[in-house]
């Protein structure tokens, strides 16, 4: 009886020891690769903030794949294409995807079709076109296991060929959104003035080590939301473009991105029911009158790169931008 026991607490012991072995040794990644579960380096709440975001916001990361020639206009067309049609696959070999292709006949979208980044409701039409694209989008379980940021998606693009100069995505989103904005004559921008979407208010920004914070540029459907919904199966230089397209970014407040995390509950415990916004497990910006916006642009990202959504997710999806197209959401 008691040589069973010592050897059943023997065997335990050895299993242990090679559980430790392996997660300690980096194998445990490859399995979680793999199967698409667990990661020690990813922390054990699945709903945490997403890794990495507390890095330097002015570090200059990868060099983006297929980047093009220096340009006489250095500012970024930002479409936000949300229409009914089928969006367009993102293209391999790491280019930046482009925008869903406009409307037959030719015509150009009107500004009108695509979500304001001030926070201003565009119409509930677009809204309900925002609707139709969902059709397209699949739904799956969320598979996060095995991410990491900077070794899956790496840092800010260098920009200098689109700009000049050091310039990255960052300062690229921050000419963009910034409203005036002042740059350096290496195309850094050092200051500015923002309308948040996010809380709706306005922040002075100024560029150094201790104030470059304030302002953050959030990917709107998070890396590691997209990294469960997709992405893990992309290339490298495929996820390097993602997380450098400007259709993807947004500049916002910094206390309000970083409370945003990865923006989506993967548990489906209903984490953002707080908000009472009847989409508990999708982060909402407390500027109610961009929550319509914000909805729509996760749409059009997750169409664009054929991501997929969770079943709570799309779901309460629906019915929030039903809400919207309807103008029940103010």
């Amino acid at each position: 009886m008691w040589r069973d026991f010592l050897g059943k607490m023997l065997a335990l012991l050895l299993v242990a020891c090679l559980l430790v072995a392996l997660v300690s040794s980096g194998g445990w990644k490859a399995v979680s690769q793999a199967i698409g579960i667990g990661d020690p380096g990813a922390g054990s709440d699945l709903t945490s903030k997403e890794a990495g975001a507390t890095r330097e916001p002015d570090a200059k990361g990868v060099t983006l794949p297929g980047a093009g020639k220096a340009s006489a206009s250095p500012q970024p067309t930002h479409t936000w294409v949300i229409g009914g049609s089928t969006p367009t696959t993102p293209p391999t070999g790491g280019a930046t995807p482009t925008p869903t292709t406009p409307p037959t006949g030719g015509a150009t979208p009107s500004p009108t079709a695509s979500p304001s980044p001030t926070g201003k409701a565009t119409g509930h039409a677009d809204y309900g076109k925002a609707l139709e694209s969902l059709n397209a989008i699949t739904v799956a379980k969320s598979r996060i296991g095995g991410y990491d940021r900077e070794r899956d998606f790496g840092g800010w693009a260098d920009q200098s060929k689109t700009m000049c100069g050091k310039a990255t995505t960052r300062d690229m989103i921050l000419k963009r959104d910034l409203k005036p904005s002042v740059s350096n004559r290496d195309c850094q921008v050092t200051a500015g003035t923002l309308a948040d979407p996010y809380t709706g208010r306005t922040i002075a920004f100024k560029r150094g080590r201790t104030t470059s914070a304030a302002v953050q540029i959030d990917h709107v459907v998070a890396l590691l939301d997209a990294w469960g919904s997709g992405a893990r199966d992309w290339t490298h230089a495929r996820r390097v473009a993602y997380a450098n397209d400007p259709d993807v970014l947004l500049a916002s407040d910094g206390p309000a991105n970083m409370a945003k995390g990865a923006g989506l509950d993967f548990n489906g415990s209903g984490e953002y029911s707080s908000q009472g916004t009847g989409a508990p497990d999708i982060w909402m910006p407390a500027n109610k009158a961009y929550r319509c916006d914000y909805m729509a642009k996760r749409v059009a990202i997750k169409a664009k790169y054929r991501l997929t959504m969770t079943p709570r997710e799309k779901q309460q999806t629906v019915k929030y931008l039903g809400a919207c197209a309807a103008g029940r959401v103010g």
